[in-house]
């Protein structure tokens, strides 16, 4: 399930609790999933498992973001990957306002995520989705 007005907000994500583990959304999420940070993001890492993606958004949203607005531009799909190209737009905790193009990579398995990743690099992410032009 995703939000209907594509804007993400801590209450619309988050319980009570400020977790996300019984959020539907992530039964879309394979439970060998990894979710992986850019490689631009200083001291990028991986999530792994169900569990992992719910402790990054989880940490995004209790601890940088107040709300998160993403715009599809442009999705492809071939085989067991997916390019989307979105612009996003945010606002932290402090209320800095924050626009981002990113290009989204996903993989699946299954019919469920099995890898995500994004990219500042329109031909770096199709490459990884196997779509370079």
């Amino acid at each position: 399930m995703f939000s209907p007005t594509g804007r993400f907000s801590a209450q619309w994500v988050l319980d009570d609790r400020g977790e996300l583990s019984g959020h539907p959304w992530l039964s879309l999420w394979h439970p060998e999933c990894v979710l992986e940070e850019m490689a631009d993001v200083p001291d990028a890492t991986a999530y792994r498992g169900r569990d992992g993606v719910a402790d990054y958004f989880e940490r995004a949203f209790r601890d940088v973001w107040d709300e998160w607005r993403f715009a599809p531009i442009a999705i492809i799909g071939r085989g067991d990957a997916v390019f989307a190209e979105v612009d996003n737009r945010g606002r932290s905790k402090s209320g800095v306002e924050v626009t981002l193009h990113l290009f989204q990579v996903f993989h699946f398995r299954e019919g469920l995520i099995v890898h995500a990743t994004a990219y500042l690099d329109r031909q770096q992410a199709l490459t990884a989705a196997a779509l370079a032009e």
